[in-house]
């Protein structure tokens, strides 16, 4: 429901902009300018009419407040969709902009608490001042600076504990005053960024009693994702292993921190091939990197065993020499994380083995008790952009255990033909191999036989087209290639 002050506003509004049009068509100008001044205003009235004035709440999704080095970076801490559930006491929080410029919070009987405001453990618990609503405040959205200022002692958004100068330890600390950089702004949306002096958090709320589209960015409606399923296009499927960046029905959305800036592009070495193209920039960091796929991580976890911690990626850099880090991790647990590094041996392509045995240097060694499902790839990894200028890097075919190749497996001299293929594929090996495994684009299998030989032939005329994967295992090693069923 609006306040009788909204209502009074938008009759204003339609005045004013009553008022304005008549002037215009009384100006001597040709119809042509008329019309670019008519235009002009409108667009002029829809950038400010994305006004703060209603009632928000935290978005109800992964990665809504998160916590980062630098401004935008969520990469030390991010909420996952199990906050969702374990903190419903939190994103049921309401914050309201009224039009007469007050400010008022709602919490209900419960919120999220944290150690700092007296509590034993972080959970839900009953609101505790004077981060609890009772005080009056107001609110200042400056549109020219894009700042958005919430005056009166407690009054906050997001967390209650981020100040614009450091991360409260007491209630009692909270100052009278808390500004905010409105960093994105829509009638449904909004991003707010705030540095406390060591970091920056990110806090993304939605607008209450918004009709839900499938363009809003929420998960709302009849949806099953963001802005699809139900009545929106099918949702895409979530990211795993092996990950090929082909196809359409997979989500191969990659997530950028620390300066990088990466896009799925075409191989510039095969046209046939999608990758994903990585710019280091000059303001990159030192840890600057890419996550395959969102903070959500892959669909299933990496299935490490104590005999196999290796996991293969193909690799493009222009230099000999240059250090690329890997690390896997719990998407909703960080700490829970290992990484390794390697060298590139060649200009161009190449397939790099990743061992997580052999951890990067000052980082925690492999523990097999944890459920590792989210990779990032850090390139050029511990030197800054602005100290080797920007470079561009590439990389494709992510699998665990065994390489995805498009060539001949070198060690058993393994090949397939034809390929493209239409009805039978031929596999043939100097040595004898135990079984044939096909896989489709997103990692299921279609295909598995049993063999004690150097030659088999695989009909494949019932697989609909589009690109898969056989994997050919011998005795001590098994390698699995690309082909093309036509």
């Amino acid at each position: 429901m609006y306040s009788f002050y909204t209502i009074v506003l938008n009759i204003i509004k339609l005045f004013i902009i009553y008022f304005y049009i008549l002037i215009i068509i009384n100006l001597k100008l040709s119809n042509m300018k008329k019309i670019t001044l008519v235009l002009l205003f409108f667009t002029f009235s829809y950038i400010n009419a994305q006004s703060l004035v209603g009632t928000w709440k935290m978005r109800p999704q992964a990665g809504a407040l998160g916590v980062g080095e630098n401004q935008g970076d969520i990469s030390w801490w991010s909420n996952s969709v199990n906050d969702l559930t374990t903190r419903a006491c939190y994103f049921d929080d309401e914050y309201t902009f009224n039009a007469d410029g007050s400010f008022t919070q709602t919490f209900g009987s419960q919120t999220w608490l944290e150690v700092w405001q007296g509590v034993t453990s972080e959970s839900c618990g009953a609101p505790v001042s004077p981060h609890n609503g009772t005080n009056s405040s107001t609110w200042i959205h400056n549109t020219t600076n894009n700042t958005l200022t919430i005056n009166g002692t407690g009054a906050f958004l997001g967390l209650a504990k981020v100040t614009n100068t450091t991360q409260l330890t007491s209630p009692n600390n909270a100052p009278a005053s808390i500004t905010y950089t409105v960093t994105s702004l829509s009638t449904s949306l909004m991003t707010l960024d705030i540095s406390y002096g060591s970091g920056w958090w990110r806090f993304i709320l939605v607008r209450q009693s918004v009709t839900p589209t499938c363009t809003d960015g929420i998960q709302n409606g009849d949806e099953t994702g963001i802005d699809c399923g139900g009545s929106c296009t099918a949702c895409l499927a979530q990211i795993n292993l092996p990950v090929t960046f082909e196809g359409a029905t997979i989500n191969y959305t990659v997530t950028d921190f620390g300066g990088n800036a990466s896009t799925k592009v075409v191989d510039p070495t095969d046209s046939n091939n999608t990758v994903i193209k990585t710019i280091k920039t000059v303001s990159a960091a030192t840890w600057s990197g890419t996550t395959v796929g969102t903070s959500a991580g892959f669909s299933s976890v990496i299935p490490f065993t104590t005999s196999n911690r290796k996991v293969y990626v193909r690799v493009y850099s222009s230099e000999v020499g240059t250090p690329i880090r890997l690390k896997v991790e719990e998407f909703d647990e960080p700490t829970h994380s290992c990484e390794t590094q390697v060298n590139t041996t060649v200009i161009g392509w190449q397939i790099l083995e990743f061992d997580f045995n052999n951890q990067a240097t000052g980082t925690a060694v492999f523990n097999q008790n944890y459920q590792f499902n989210m990779m990032s790839i850090f390139f050029n990894y511990g030197i800054e952009g602005a100290t080797s200028g920007e470079k561009t890097y590439y990389f494709d075919n992510i699998n665990y255990g065994s390489a995805l190749s498009s060539d001949s497996f070198e060690q058993s001299k393994l090949i397939i033909f034809p390929n493209p293929v239409a009805s039978t594929l031929n596999i043939q090996s100097e040595t004898n191999f135990g079984k044939v495994v096909i896989y489709n684009a997103i990692g299921q299998e279609v295909f598995n036989h049993d063999t004690n030989s150097n030659y088999e032939q695989i009909n494949v005329s019932i697989l609909n087209s589009g690109i898969y994967y056989v994997k050919v295992v011998h005795e001590f090693t098994s390698s699995l290639i690309k082909f093309i069923k036509k």
